[in-house]
């Protein structure tokens, strides 16, 4: 399947569920974004390619890319933005607060590599893509069922059924937007041409406890541990009162 997809969580999960910040499944949809703005992204993107590395992840990234490229953290925080994405997600969204993993560019090819089957940490994703050129391969694939299932599979008979895996391809002038945690997705290996493609994360704004976050893999990602201080002050500040407020709200509706 590879034109413009809208699917909720339960369409894609195959049951209602309970963690999740909405129903939101995955959109792809025409962005709007400045042309010029994008242009300058990709850019400057392109001439920090020597920069990206490989780590846990078998793909060619740079991290934290909003602190490289100014005009990245224009666009994560930008006012309009949000509030379009919020609209379709049905909930109020910020971006991620963990610093380095707001923003990500990640940079595609054959000799690349590319993101094996997984399900999300952060709750909800954009990926938009800033070029695309002469590209085979490289869909975004979702598996329509549990995550645990797939894995199953997967661990098993080395590969999912087809029939259950829909595809979206990255479209430039379009952002694929998706609540991604818990939902076993990977992209499709590329067989030939080139895509720059950037990630930005986000969070419930007002249940940020939503979240498959785990230490294992922030280490994983930065084992500097430089982020642990500000992660462990917005649990103390953001998602404990969160997850505390939303306890109370539902012992006081089971009371009812």
């Amino acid at each position: 399947m590879t034109a413009a997809i809208t699917m909720t969580r339960s369409d894609i999960l195959g049951r209602p569920s309970f963690w999740k910040v909405s129903e939101l499944g995955i959109r792809q949809f025409e962005h709007g974004y400045p042309p010029e703005l994008l242009d300058t992204i990709l850019a400057k993107a392109l001439r920090l390619r020597a920069t990206a590395a490989k780590t846990n992840l078998n793909l060619r990234y740079l991290r934290d890319a909003h602190h490289h490229i100014p005009e990245v953290a224009q666009l994560m925080h930008d006012p309009v933005r949000l509030a379009r994405l919020s609209e379709l997600a049905g909930v109020p969204l910020e971006p991620y607060p963990v610093d380095f993993l707001g923003s990500m560019i990640t940079f595609m090819g054959p000799e690349d590599g590319t993101v094996d089957w997984h399900g999300d940490s952060v709750p909800v994703t954009e990926l938009v893509a800033l070029s695309a050129d002469e590209v085979a391969g490289g869909e975004l694939a979702i598996y329509r069922g549990e995550l645990d299932e797939g894995l199953a599979r997967l661990a098993s008979e080395g590969e999912v059924p087809d029939d259950r895996v829909v595809r979206v391809t990255h479209r430039v002038g379009h952002s694929i937007f998706g609540q991604l945690m818990g939902v076993l997705h990977r992209t499709t290996p590329m067989t030939s041409g080139t895509r720059v493609t950037l990630n930005l994360n986000l969070r419930s704004a007002a249940q940020p406890h939503i979240d498959d976050q785990r230490l294992s893999h922030l280490a994983a990602e930065s084992p500097d541990f430089d982020w642990l201080d500000p992660y462990v002050s917005d649990v103390r500040r953001r998602q404990l009162p969160s997850l505390r407020a939303t306890s109370a709200s539902a012992q006081e509706d089971r009371d009812a």
